[in-house]
């Protein structure tokens, strides 16, 4: 079993654990199947449960140089659990070393750690532990204590698969509605049940099957400011734009203007129907032509991209904040770790009267949901901003053993808020700083989500 006091080296820190250690788990952002969900389907293979949908765990396993055969190719599960246990004692440090002890230990109660030698042996042990238990996708949710998740889902997928699951609603993924395609304004026309001829037409569709996302209880919307990310300014030629687009006649410099005036509409459409904006910024998504072809777009090779340009980033507040409901609650991911400042920053630039944390920096995310990241957006949150208005963890993941970083954050945060109460700075008794530690691990992501 995993060690109680992990990560927790002040009494304080144990302390302000034992307070947070059993709250509820509300994961605002996920990548979850929910035909899996829906389906509760069952799991009887370690290997299609813990390192199948770990993209995370395919890209450590090619950075020590395993065949893809053995990741994404035609190897038996076995084998490909094989290579991964191989893997494993490799990444010493790696929070995916910590991540995958605490899966194994919170799931099947291993007390090993998985290697070479003994990954057959375990690879049989918890086959065994899922052929003997009935281990289901909502049981993992129940198993983690999830009061609530928030899978990802289109603005033309089925969300009555919602209605029926008071454990899920979906989180409004919005990026295939800033260049739409044919086949996303087909999808959009059938869902919202009228003809979409223009841009205003769209704009009547797309705020329909908003309304639609919210009576099942969706709050949070989400786009990708990926590297490069420009916002330009509304210049009166974006009707013009989306014909020529749905004519297949749209130049690709003209692309990021429409992309720009749809973003800002949306901003609008979220102020007005209360749904917090998430904006996940700085990843470079295309890196490696032969590994995306092999896996698939979220295949786990993506990197960091450059510092955001902050100019267009204000730009595009500051124009959804002069409209007329003004800027929705807005959460800020940053990838690149140099952006960390700059975001805090933000979360003073923009207010409404009676709003605490209109515009918040998000949890460490991507390549930054680690040790290092998560201090770092900590104190930076702390320092330039109010780390109380702080919305929460989220996973933001596809594995359902992924839940485990829920607790992993908790415990970092506990020893860093123990850490600052013993040497004095945080000035404040115990079980007020319990009740902040409390804010940020659910209360918080509880409001955010109307429960």
């Amino acid at each position: 079993m995993l060690n109680p006091t992990f990560l927790l080296k002040s009494e304080t820190a144990k302390t302000l654990y034992q307070a947070v250690q059993g709250l509820p788990i509300v994961d605002y952002h996920n990548h979850l199947s929910m035909s899996e969900i829906s389906q509760d389907k069952r799991f009887y293979d370690i290997y299609d449960l813990w390192i199948k949908p770990d993209p995370y765990k395919h890209r450590a396993m090619r950075e020590c140089g395993v065949d893809e055969r053995y990741i994404t190719g035609e190897a038996t599960n076995e084998e490909k659990f094989v290579k991964w246990c191989e893997t494993l004692p490799k990444l010493l440090l790696n929070p995916l070393s910590h991540w995958s002890a605490m899966e194994l230990s919170t799931v099947f109660k291993l007390t090993k750690m998985p290697n070479g030698e003994n990954a057959k042996e375990i690879y049989a042990e918890c086959n065994r532990y899922l052929q003997e238990n009935e281990v289901t996708a909502n049981s993992l949710l129940r198993a983690f204590n999830v009061e609530y998740a928030c899978p990802c889902a289109s603005l033309i997928d089925d969300v009555s698969v919602f209605e029926s699951n008071a454990l899920v609603a979906p989180s409004l993924r919005g990026d295939d509605i800033l260049l739409p395609t044919a086949a996303f304004l087909k999808g959009l026309s059938a869902c919202a049940d009228m003809l979409i001829t223009d841009l205003e037409s769209f704009e009547k569709a797309v705020e329909k099957r908003l309304l639609d996302f919210k009576k099942v209880g969706c709050t949070f919307s989400d786009h990708a400011l990926d590297n490069g990310f420009t916002f330009y300014a509304d210049d009166g030629k974006n009707a013009a734009r989306f014909l020529a687009l749905c004519n297949g006649e749209l130049a690709e410099t003209e692309r990021a203007k429409l992309s720009s005036y749809i973003l800002f509409t949306l901003g609008k459409a979220y102020a007005k129907h209360g749904f917090v904006m998430q904006l996940h910024i700085g990843a470079q998504r295309y890196t490696s032509t032969k590994l995306r072809k092999a896996a698939g777009a979220a295949g786990g090779f993506a990197g960091i991209g450059n510092s955001v340009d902050v100019r267009s980033l204000t730009t595009l507040l500051d124009e959804i904040d002069c409209a007329e409901y003004g800027l929705p609650k807005t959460v800020l991911f940053t990838l690149n770790p140099a952006d960390n400042a700059l975001i805090s920053v933000l979360s003073g630039s923009y207010a409404k009267d009676g709003v605490s944390g209109l515009v918040t920096q998000g949890p460490a995310w991507w390549w930054c949901d680690h040790k290092q990241g998560i201090i770092e957006m900590l104190e930076n949150a702390a320092t330039f901003g109010a780390l109380s208005n702080f919305v929460g963890m989220t996973t933001d993941s596809r594995s359902f053993l992924s839940f485990v970083r829920h607790d992993y954050f908790r415990r970092l945060l506990c020893d860093w808020l123990g850490e600052k109460f013993e040497n004095g700075e945080a000035l404040c008794d115990i079980e007020a700083l319990k009740a902040f530690a409390r804010r940020l691990c659910y209360d918080n992501a509880k409001t955010a989500v109307g429960r």
